[in-house]
């Protein structure tokens, strides 16, 4: 099985892949850190310009592909082709630390900013790649503080970069089943899933497609 482990920065999807690979069995597919732009000086992803951003979201893209390309018999991966889209929206929309006033339930990038266009035609592309890459999404929920000193982004921005994940996600039509709790609870979700006899996962009640 082809699975995405998804969510919000700081929500465990490595922690849980790093445990999961033994005991599933399913190898996993990473990109690299998501920072120091080609052509650029050393430059940690928050402090990037939004065409550097623009530029890391494609690189970390074409990561994943080839990423998961390298196991066509099945993958967890470390987020999905989608992840770095979401972020770069979210952020060109409403920055980093948004006040908490910013509606949880639209994000919609800054009309004024050239990279809107830019981004949602990256997006178009992306879902559609997505169609074609994975049987199953595992999101896990905002459940735990960040422990970041200092926080990179908000709690707020972690809500608003959620939100977006889940209605994109929901468009795609792949089933998407949620994993919460602590790491043995979640581990148990992605060992229920794939131990599924038919394959591509049910639609069934722990989905929400």
């Amino acid at each position: 099985m082809r699975i995405a482990v998804v969510g919000a920065y700081g929500a465990g999807k490595t922690t849980l892949i790093a445990a999961a690979t033994a005991r599933i069995g399913l190898p996993a597919a990473h990109g690299t850190p998501m920072r120091d732009p080609a052509g650029s000086r050393p430059t940690p992803l928050e402090q990037t310009t939004e065409p550097e951003l623009i530029q890391l979201v494609v690189r970390r893209h074409a990561e994943r592909l080839l990423a998961e390309a390298a196991h066509p018999e099945g993958f967890l991966s470390d987020g999905s082709l989608l992840h770095e889209w979401v972020y770069a929206t979210v952020r060109l929309a409403v920055g980093l630390h948004p006040g908490s006033y910013q509606n949880t339930q639209i994000v919609t990038a800054d009309p004024d900013s050239p990279y809107r266009s830019v981004l949602d035609h990256l997006g178009r592309e992306f879902i559609q790649r997505a169609l074609t890459s994975y049987d199953a999404f595992v999101h896990l929920p905002v459940e735990f503080p960040l422990h970041d000193t200092p926080p990179p982004i908000s709690e707020h921005f972690r809500t608003l970069s959620d939100r977006l994940l889940l209605t994109t996600l929901h468009a795609t039509g792949i089933p998407v089943h949620t994993a919460t709790g602590s790491l043995e609870a979640r581990l148990h979700t992605l060992q229920t899933l794939t131990s599924r006899p038919e394959g591509r996962p049910r639609a069934d009640a722990d989905s929400h497609a």
